[in-house]
């Protein structure tokens, strides 16, 4: 009765010590980088690449806070991207290149491979006076 249990308990602790290595090795030992963020800029359109009236990649310059200047950083805007001109939905071909923008961007990294991809973008146009 007491080697089964002593084989129980060594089982257990192997078993404890084998999850304990794959949690370390998952999650790396790295705690500063993190896989996914989620960023909010404001800036202006430079570049829009459409792939379809939906989809495609978007440039943006936007000042950054970390680098203290202006900076042009590209994301991919998929189906699932949020686009609000007006604060109507909107699409990817119903944007200018040259208006100031609000968004999110989501940034994957996996090793020394980064992947931006627009979650949501706002676009106020100037409207005319009513009065005139």
């Amino acid at each position: 009765m007491r080697k089964t249990c002593f084989g129980f308990r060594r089982l257990t602790q192997e078993a404890t010590l084998l999850v304990l290595s794959l949690l370390v090795a998952l999650t790396g030992c790295n705690k500063e980088e993190k896989p996914i963020e989620i960023i909010t800029l404001e800036g202006k359109i430079e570049k829009i690449k459409r792939s379809t009236d939906t989809t495609g990649e978007i440039s943006v310059v936007f000042y950054s806070e970390k680098q203290r200047q202006d900076i042009t950083g590209a994301a991919t805007v998929t189906e699932e991207t949020e686009i609000l001109l007006d604060g109507a939905a909107a699409k990817l071909k119903d944007l200018r290149e040259g208006e100031r923008i609000r968004g999110q961007v989501r940034v994957e990294k996996k090793g020394e491979k980064k992947s931006n991809v627009v979650l949501k973008i706002q676009v106020e146009r100037a409207r005319p006076d009513a009065g005139g």
